[in-house]
């Protein structure tokens, strides 16, 4: 009984490390090396690895760590990355949350031609970090 106890228990381990590994495990090396240095070289290429249905969770992952981290020119950075890449929903909940809580490096960054490319209000105004209703 207690070997199949531990069995399960493994098994139950080896699952989460490979969902880790797939999921947003694979931004913690990136994530780690932007923060220290600024480059988004590494969060670009393991976002736009993932599959399509998990690219908008890895940009609101990858986003949103930074902006805890304050990080914020580096998160702004990403944001029009992750706009130019990206219709994901959640997008558009960042870049209205860089206008509305940094102003200053939104606007360093959110030229007028990035605005009328990539940001859509109606978007933005039904989005929340919990999902998009609507």
């Amino acid at each position: 009984m207690a070997l199949t106890w531990w069995m399960i228990v493994a098994a139950i381990a080896a699952v989460v490390v490979v969902l880790w590994q797939f999921g947003a495990g694979r931004l913690q090396k990136p994530l780690a090396h932007a923060m220290r240095t600024g480059e988004l070289a590494g969060v670009l290429a393991a976002v736009e690895s993932a599959s399509p249905a998990e690219q908008p969770t890895l940009w609101d992952h990858a986003i949103g760590e930074l902006w805890k981290a304050y990080q914020r020119e580096t998160a702004t950075r990403l944001i029009t990355e992750a706009a130019a890449r990206s219709d994901a929903d959640i997008v558009q909940y960042w870049v209205r949350q860089a206008m509305e809580v940094e102003p200053e490096i939104a606007a360093q960054y959110f030229s007028p031609e990035f605005l009328e490319a990539f940001f859509k209000p109606e978007v933005a105004a039904r989005c929340g970090r919990k999902g998009c209703c609507g």
